[in-house]
Protein backbone atom coordinates (compact mmCIF):
# COMPACT_ATOMS: atom_id res chain seq x y z
CA UNK A 1 0.00 0.00 0.00
CA UNK A 2 1.19 3.55 -0.20
CA UNK A 3 2.55 5.40 2.12
CA UNK A 4 0.55 7.93 2.53
CA UNK A 5 -2.28 5.63 1.97
CA UNK A 6 -0.98 3.81 4.59
CA UNK A 7 -1.00 7.12 6.65
CA UNK A 8 -4.22 8.02 6.27
CA UNK A 9 -6.52 5.06 6.93
CA UNK A 10 -4.13 2.70 9.32
CA UNK A 11 -3.22 5.64 11.54
CA UNK A 12 -5.13 7.78 14.59
CA UNK A 13 -3.95 11.10 12.64
CA UNK A 14 -5.56 9.86 9.61
CA UNK A 15 -8.77 9.62 10.96
CA UNK A 16 -8.44 12.50 12.59
CA UNK A 17 -7.90 14.49 9.53
CA UNK A 18 -10.82 12.77 7.61
CA UNK A 19 -13.28 13.74 10.42
CA UNK A 20 -12.15 17.12 10.40
CA UNK A 21 -12.26 17.80 6.56
CA UNK A 22 -15.96 16.76 6.99
CA UNK A 23 -16.78 19.07 10.27
CA UNK A 24 -15.25 21.43 8.32
CA UNK A 25 -16.99 20.81 5.20
CA UNK A 26 -20.06 20.52 7.10
CA UNK A 27 -19.82 23.59 8.58
CA UNK A 28 -19.72 25.30 5.14
CA UNK A 29 -22.68 23.48 3.92
CA UNK A 30 -24.11 24.76 7.90
CA UNK A 31 -23.27 28.45 6.89
CA UNK A 32 -24.31 29.30 3.50
CA UNK A 33 -27.72 27.66 4.67
CA UNK A 34 -28.27 29.87 7.49
CA UNK A 35 -27.41 32.94 5.07
CA UNK A 36 -29.43 31.85 2.50
CA UNK A 37 -32.77 31.04 5.34
CA UNK A 38 -31.50 34.31 6.94
CA UNK A 39 -31.96 36.19 3.34
CA UNK A 40 -35.48 34.82 2.70
CA UNK A 41 -36.77 35.87 6.00
CA UNK A 42 -35.21 39.89 6.15
CA UNK A 43 -36.49 40.12 2.23
CA UNK A 44 -40.09 38.68 3.55
CA UNK A 45 -39.85 41.42 6.57
CA UNK A 46 -39.41 43.77 4.10
CA UNK A 47 -42.24 43.37 1.79
CA UNK A 48 -44.59 43.50 4.48
CA UNK A 49 -43.07 46.71 5.41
Amino acid sequence: MHPILREILLEPVGWLAIGGSFVMFGIGIWVAVFLRRRIREDERNRKRD
